[in-house]
């Protein structure tokens, strides 16, 4: 009998297994689940043969202790069918993701259904099991598209407006501390008139690298459009904020861009109130990034409602 637990492989080719298939026997009075049948795609799929499959417990997903509570899960869900014959059994299922030798990642979608009716005491069930990784993959990579800024790699525009709705809601809500932050890089257009616009995109890719490196992991970064760059920073105050803004202006200020001379930005920073919509909150950041350019550029300003702030 062959024994838990092989590790998903692929055949000598270099093939993933494509749809397993195991047919299963469920006897009323005896507990356990054994493999009738196996089809190639299974035994290329945990490894072993068709005569070392018959009569062994199945392996549903990789790891045993998740295996055995999928045995629970389908006992529970076939009680009924053993103790009625004219119950129905809608099957289980799932997604698991494991580990390939080379240590990617691997989709496998699975699922357990009855097969005809019952017979006497014995319930024939199927298994099949899909490896769904290219198309898990497709997805995700669509949503990376549709989420991220390719030049930068941050959050675009549109998704960065989909958190900021949510995270002023929650605010409505519970009124917990969160403000946002508008940083513009100062006289970019030269950059690019100067050195062209490959090195304009350059030191915009390298300010998103430090924006990336400094922020906390709750933090929501997006570059906005151009030069124009947004965080949104929870369980943040106002006067946090700025310090956060300063600290970000001043490492920006020091850092080594791909031109000659320095690169400096001007920020705007807001504190989010319980009166405010979306609307309202961009319009007080985007003046208090405006009062920032016009008291000189590299600063950071907050509309006037704290002192706007400069650090050597």
């Amino acid at each position: 009998m062959y024994q838990h637990y092989a590790r998903p492989g692929q055949d000598a080719d270099g093939e993933e297994p494509g749809h397993a298939v195991a047919i299963l026997s469920v006897q009323g009075s005896a507990p356990g689940v054994h493999i009738v049948d196996v089809n190639t795609d299974y035994q290329r799929l945990w490894g072993g043969s068709r005569e070392e499959w018959l009569g062994a417990a199945p392996i549903i997903v990789q790891q045993e202790a998740a295996n055995r509570q999928i045995f629970d899960q389908l006992h529970d869900a076939l009680n009924p069918l053993l103790n009625d014959a004219e119950s129905f059994f809608e099957g289980i299922g799932g997604l698991e993701v494991n580990r390939r030798h080379d240590g990617s990642r691997r989709y496998v979608e699975w699922r357990i259904t009855a097969m005809g009716v019952r017979h006497n005491d014995t319930i024939t069930l199927v298994l099949t099991q899909r490896n769904v990784t290219e198309q898990m993959e497709k997805e995700a990579q669509l949503e990376r598209l549709a989420t991220t800024d390719m030049l930068t790699g941050l959050v675009n525009r549109a998704q960065f407006d989909a958190v900021l709705k949510s995270e002023v809601n929650r605010q409505h809500r519970y009124a917990r501390p969160l403000s946002l932050i508008m940083l513009d890089l100062d006289y970019f257009k030269q950059i690019n008139d100067r050195h062209g616009h490959d090195v304009g995109d350059q030191v915009l890719v390298a300010l998103a690298d430090l924006l990336k490196c400094t922020l906390r992991k709750a933090d929501c970064c997006a570059r906005w459009g151009g030069e124009e760059f947004m965080l949104l920073a929870p369980e943040t105050s106002l006067e946090q904020a700025v310090r956060l803004a300063n600290k970000i202006r001043d490492a920006i200020k020091h850092t080594a861009f791909p031109i000659q001379g320095s690169v400096t930005a001007s920020f705007g920073v807001v504190e989010v109130h319980s009166q405010d919509s979306v609307k309202s909150l961009m319009e007080r950041v985007d003046n208090a990034l405006y009062l920032a350019k016009e008291e000189g550029r590299d600063q950071v300003s907050t509309g006037g409602l704290l002192p706007s702030a400069k650090q050597a």
